[in-house]
């Protein structure tokens, strides 16, 4: 094998041989996973494999825990740098998930040096450290290996005050819930692949996948939130799922109400569902209620999964239009998708 890369096209989607793997393995197959595992014991642990927390929080003192989190993929994108920030980007969501302030990242990177230039692991690097230098963290080093294809990530670690973690599992009867990013990534980006998203509806699309989630949450903060998390790979509806069974409570979704990004309800119709997006419907059909008179591709769109989407925040009735205002005063085009109720526990009616 030559490592003369001068007539190599750079096509790290075309090089990716297992993307969505990931997302196809359902809460119920880790589930199974996990229950032969043994769960930790110790005071110390505020938060971390019960109902599915977006991070780990471990109280140093009184006043300061930490919160800890890791999150890897393929690439979705040729454009390294891109790729970089897109990781990055997705990691360090899972810390605003909980509240927490980033401080700290460390690089996990597998590379194909046969395959690719050590230049194209460079801007990888360089894309993910620019996200991390955004959200006012550092990165302090990392760990690579030789493998059969790209993948990249970060382990991240943030602070909070044990009084004021986040978790996804606290949300009251009456409760609105707030989503903070339009959904439609998965199939944005198998449009973008295709070559049929429009510059504008490109432009919108990666801006979103590239939005760190520090000003929704800074807006949140100043109001009492019951519950949150971010959409990620089980797609919106698996992630309401989670927050309704977490509470012991069921979750109305108005479906009208969520937030698309462009060409994406029309991809939708169009066929352009990625595989992933159908495992999650398997995985949570029995959790789902759906209105016949929804349209097949928005079904689509509930369950696409998604990459660096949005936060979740569970409010009282009375605080829901005010964090609205908030956000949407400082650029946030959020939304209110439906409430929770009394009822079976994490079921989720999608209303049209």
């Amino acid at each position: 094998m030559t490592n003369d890369h001068s007539a190599i096209p750079l096509k790290l989607t075309e090089h990716v041989k297992s993307a969505g793997c990931a997302a196809k393995i359902s809460s119920a197959d880790l589930q199974a996973v996990l229950a032969n595992l043994s769960k930790p014991i110790c005071p110390q642990l505020l938060a971390g494999l019960d109902n599915w927390e977006d991070a780990a929080v471990y109280k140093i003192t009184q006043d300061v825990a930490i919160v800890q989190t890791i999150d890897f993929f393929p690439p979705m994108v040729d454009d390294p740098v891109l790729f970089g920030r897109i990781a990055a980007t997705n990691a360090l969501s899972d810390l605003y998930a909980m509240g927490a302030k980033p401080i700290l990242a460390l690089n996990l990177l597998c590379f194909p040096v046969c395959d690719f230039p050590l230049s194209v692991a460079g801007q990888i690097l360089q894309g993910g450290a620019s996200q991390v230098e955004a959200a006012g963290a550092v990165v302090a080093g990392g760990h690579s290996i030789q493998s059969a294809e790209v993948i990249y990530g970060l382990a991240v670690t943030g602070l909070i005050k044990p009084e004021a973690i986040l978790t996804n599992s606290g949300a009251q009867v009456g409760d609105n819930l707030i989503l903070t990013k339009p959904i439609g990534t998965g199939i944005g980006l198998l449009g973008h692949k295709g070559e049929i998203l429009t510059l504008q509806a490109s432009q919108a699309l990666f801006s979103n996948l590239t939005t760190l989630s520090e000003k929704a949450l800074a807006c949140a903060s100043s109001f009492p939130i019951h519950a949150a998390t971010d959409v990620t790979g089980f797609g919106l509806i698996g992630h309401l799922h989670e927050m309704a069974a977490g509470a012991n409570l069921k979750f109305s979704l108005k479906a009208r109400q969520v937030p698309l990004l462009p060409q994406v309800l029309e991809l939708a119709s169009q066929g352009f569902v990625p595989a992933a997006a159908y495992a999650n419907r398997q995985s949570f059909a029995d959790f789902a209620t759906v209105d016949k008179n929804l349209e097949q591709a928005m079904v689509d769109l509930l369950f696409d999964p998604q990459t660096s989407g949005g936060l979740l925040l569970a409010v009282a009735p009375k605080d829901c239009q005010p964090l609205l205002n908030s956000l949407q005063a400082t650029g946030i085009g959020a939304s209110c998708i439906g409430e929770f109720s009394s009822g079976a526990k994490g079921i989720i009616e999608v209303l049209a």
